[in-house]
């Protein structure tokens, strides 16, 4: 017999034939990216056991007592029901009560928020399913969707964010629907725990005791205040007592802080929100395991067709090889080819200057802070623009953001900061300086700029074809990726 029973966030798989628990596991295992690199997988010496020891760079789900995160319970469903199998589902969780759902309608119609029909069918989503990927592109209104969720189960609730941008922004919006009395905020040294709560998930880490609090694969941390350590007590607790749990930007949810989130948590609803929900590095399993599969997708094309985003001319302009020879290093490559290569930053200058002549206002985005002051340091003899990166504070953010939309400043250099939660919809230009392979932030970053705005109908992207080891096949997979959507012009 084959059986699974569900106790919580995890599920066992009781199983007699060794050969299908062997399929199994390979099915719910990943290579990690990059672990060749490490010295575990090039091997070492075991004293103990006298024996050169060796790991094979594979990530497994399934434990020796066929323990798994519950949200892949679909994923074996699958499995069996394609090898014609039977499988019995032993769900033993408790079954929440349904709350009486706030009617906030009446409040959406004083701040002119209306639900579109999308956001409609994603909230009708949850309430068939007590987990999912809610794909919303950018610019769909992922915020408002996360509110009308949060009204609709009605409970203990942590809205999850990245970055102090997006903490702020969710937190602004909460307040506005629900009033401050039941809104709480946690992170950028704030811990005020409410009914409804927005909170930074760095602010975590430490209080579940991870050591390292990595949460994002950038070069520039956006800097938040420390939590004292007398509220991490008060953290856990609420962990523990949530009974709604909503990440957005989901696709990060393979970090070790939001994995060990899950398992401390006894969520009777969880939901991921992204625009871009999978992974570049074959981690898709373990945002599945806690969230499990999509159960809405909207993307940008659609939004595009529709009216309700604006279409992007994405156009790539050729940066000649570098004269001289390179050694062959990334970050050599990277420093010599990208920050500090003249020729190419006189393409991303002209470029920019061409755009704002003719009425655009942009964003130039970048990795590196040494580039962006490079960059700054040219066009602010030019034109009047900002700088900005993790270290700005949120009132200095602010203020630029301010400033760009009365047109005081035409033009925001940014780091990776901006890749993820902000919206300022009179953006109308975009330069993206950086480069880099991921396909997640391809996408993310083309985002910023499709946002629809009073007398805005398009968009316009500039982007490079870099002619360098490394940074010539990253062009390429990110023209593949813009490629992808059929309401993006790509030239």
């Amino acid at each position: 017999m084959s059986l699974i029973k569900i106790h919580g966030n995890n599920a066992q798989l009781f199983e007699d034939d060794h050969k299908l628990i062997k399929e199994i596991d390979n099915l719910l295992s990943f290579a990690v990216a990059g672990a060749e690199y490490t010295k575990a997988y090039q091997g070492w010496y075991n004293y103990k056991t006298k024996q050169f020891e060796k790991w094979d760079g594979i990530h497994r789900i399934l434990t020796s007592k066929g323990m798994f995160p519950t949200g892949l319970v679909d994923k074996l469903k699958e499995f069996y029901k394609n090898k014609g199998l039977d499988l019995e589902i032993e769900d033993l969780r408790d079954k929440p009560e349904k709350n009486i759902p706030l009617d906030i309608s009446e409040k959406l119609k004083e701040l002119n928020l209306t639900p579109r029909d999308y956001q409609i069918s994603s909230l009708q989503a949850t309430q068939t399913n007590d987990r999912g990927i809610l794909r919303l592109c950018t610019g769909a209104g992922k915020s408002l969707l996360a509110a009308l969720i949060t009204a609709d189960k009605n409970t203990k609730t942590i809205i999850y964010v990245i970055g102090k941008d997006l903490l702020y922004q969710f937190y602004n919006l909460f307040v506005d629907i629900f009033g401050k009395e039941s809104v709480g905020i946690i992170g950028d040294g704030k811990c005020d725990i409410k009914k409804f709560n927005i909170a930074s998930v760095w602010s975590f880490g430490p209080a579940i005791g991870l050591t390292k609090n990595i949460l994002i694969d950038s070069e520039d941390e956006d800097e938040e205040k420390a939590l004292s350590k007398t509220k991490y007590k008060d953290l856990l607790r609420l962990i523990k007592d949530t009974e709604l749990h909503i990440l957005d930007e989901c696709h990060m949810a393979s970090c070790d802080t939001i994995q060990s989130i899950y398992k401390n948590c006894n969520a009777q609803w969880i939901y991921g929100l992204s625009g871009t929900p999978w992974r570049d590095d074959n981690s898709d399993l373990l945002i599945e395991g806690i969230l499990g599969r999509y159960i809405a997708n909207v993307s940008a094309s659609d939004l595009i067709e529709r009216d309700v985003l604006a279409k992007p001319f994405i156009r790539f302009v050729d940066v000649p090889a570098y004269p001289t020879k390179i050694p062959k290093n990334y970050q050599t490559i990277y420093k010599t080819y990208i920050v500090e290569n003249d020729d190419r930053n006189d393409l991303i200058v002209k470029n920019t200057l061409n755009g704002i002549k003719k009425g655009y206002q942009c964003l130039i985005l970048f990795k590196r802070r040494a580039h962006g002051v490079i960059l700054f340091d040219r066009l602010k003899k030019e034109i009047d623009c900002a700088l900005l990166d993790g270290n700005n504070t949120s009132e200095e953010r602010a203020e630029v953001k301010e400033a760009f939309l009365k047109k005081e400043i035409n033009c925001i250099l940014a780091s990776s900061i901006f890749d993820i939660g902000v919206n300022i919809p009179t953006i109308s230009m975009m330069v993206l300086a950086g480069g880099g392979k991921s396909t997640s932030k391809a996408l993310q970053r083309i985002g910023r700029c499709i946002r629809k705005a009073p007398g805005k109908t398009n968009a316009i992207v500039i982007d490079f074809h870099d002619n360098a080891t490394f940074l010539k096949n990253h062009s390429l997979i990110r023209r593949k990726v813009y490629s992808s959507e059929k309401g993006f012009d790509v030239k």
